[in-house]
C-alpha cells in the first residue's frame, strides 16, 4: 500500500491545516490590536505607577484592590489579543466577558465598602472573607444591580445604556462562552474561509471600548484621588513645596486614555470634568 505522503505532497498538507488570518493583512491590522494594546498599557500603568491608596474595609490580604483587579484585566486583554491574532474570535468573546466580570466585580466592591465600612465598623466583613477566600461574591446579576442603584452615582448611571446595549454585550458573551449557535464554534477555527471576521473584530472593538469606558468612568468617579499624577506627592516627598494647583493635576496615563477612548462619549468626559475636581 502506497504511503499517503506520497499521495499527497506535504506542500498540500501544511495548506489544509494553515491559519487563514495568518497573512491577512486587513485582519492583522484592525484597530482592536490598537484598542488593546493601549488598554493593556493603561491598566498595567494603574498597577505599577498608580498611587498606593489603600483600600477601606480590607485590613490584610491586599492594599489596593483596583490595582489587583487592574493588572488581572491586562492580563485577560492580553490573552484576548493573543488568540485574536491566531484568529480564535469565539475564544476572544470569552475572555471578553471575563473582562466584564472583572470590571463588575472592583467596581461592586467599592461600592459595597462604601456603604459598609465606617469608623464604628472599619473591617467590612464579607470583603475580608473574599479576600481570605473564605466567600464568594453575589452573581454578576446582583452585583449590578447595587453598581447601577448607587445613589451617589445616579446621574452617571443614566449616561449608559445597560438595559440595552451592555445587556447586548452580555448576552453576546454569554452566548459565545456557552456555544449557544454552531456559529460561534466556527468561529473559532482559523482553517476556513469566514466573510464575517472583519465584522466580529468591529463588534469585539466597539463592545471591549464600551466595557472599558465603563470601568473608567466609575472607577474614577468612585475614586477621583486615583486619577492624580506623582508631582504634588513627589514634591512633598523631596521636601519641596508643591506647585499651586497640582494636586489635581492628571497622570498621563489617564489622560492619555481619556482623550484617545473617553472623549468618544462626550457627555460621560462632561460629567467626569465636571464631577472629578480633577484638571481633566
Amino acid at each position: 500500500m502506497q504511503n499517503p505522503k506520497q499521495i499527497i505532497p506535504d506542500t498540500i498538507i501544511m495548506d489544509l491545516f494553515e491559519s487563514q488570518v495568518a497573512t491577512d493583512k486587513e485582519y492583522q491590522s484592525h484597530k482592536i490590536y490598537s484598542l488593546l494594546n493601549s488598554l493593556i498599557d493603561f491598566y498595567n500603568a494603574v498597577y505599577v505607577f498608580g498611587p498606593d491608596f489603600i483600600t477601606n474595609g480590607i485590613v490584610k490580604g491586599v492594599l489596593n484592590i483596583d490595582k489587583v483587579v487592574c493588572a488581572s484585566l491586562s492580563g485577560t486583554l492580553d490573552s484576548m489579543r493573543v488568540v485574536l491574532k491566531e484568529g480564535r474570535i469565539n475564544d476572544a468573546y470569552a475572555l471578553m466577558r471575563k473582562y466584564n466580570d472583572g470590571i463588575i466585580v472592583v467596581l461592586y466592591i467599592n461600592i459595597y465598602i462604601k456603604q459598609n465600612c465606617s469608623i464604628e465598623k472599619f473591617i467590612v466583613d464579607d470583603m475580608q472573607q473574599w479576600v481570605d477566600n473564605k466567600r464568594k461574591l453575589p452573581s454578576s446579576e446582583k452585583m449590578m444591580k447595587v453598581i447601577r442603584n448607587y445613589k451617589p452615582l445616579e446621574d452617571l448611571e443614566q449616561l449608559f445604556d445597560f438595559d440595552d446595549l451592555y445587556l447586548k454585550i452580555r448576552r453576546l458573551a454569554n452566548g459565545n462562552t456557552h456555544y449557544n449557535k454552531l456559529y460561534y464554534l466556527w468561529l473559532n477555527n482559523n482553517m476556513i474561509y469566514n466573510s464575517n471576521r472583519i465584522k466580529e473584530l468591529d463588534v469585539l472593538y466597539y463592545y471591549t471600548l464600551q466595557l472599558f469606558i465603563f470601568h473608567f468612568a466609575y472607577m474614577y468617579s468612585l475614586n477621583p484621588h486615583y486619577m492624580m499624577s506623582s508631582d504634588y506627592v513627589d514634591a512633598l516627598d523631596l521636601g519641596f513645596q508643591p506647585e499651586e494647583g497640582s494636586q489635581y493635576w492628571v497622570a498621563g496615563y489617564v489622560s492619555n486614555v481619556f482623550e484617545k477612548y473617553i472623549l468618544t462619549r462626550p457627555e460621560i468626559a462632561e460629567y467626569m470634568r465636571k464631577h472629578s475636581g480633577m484638571n481633566l
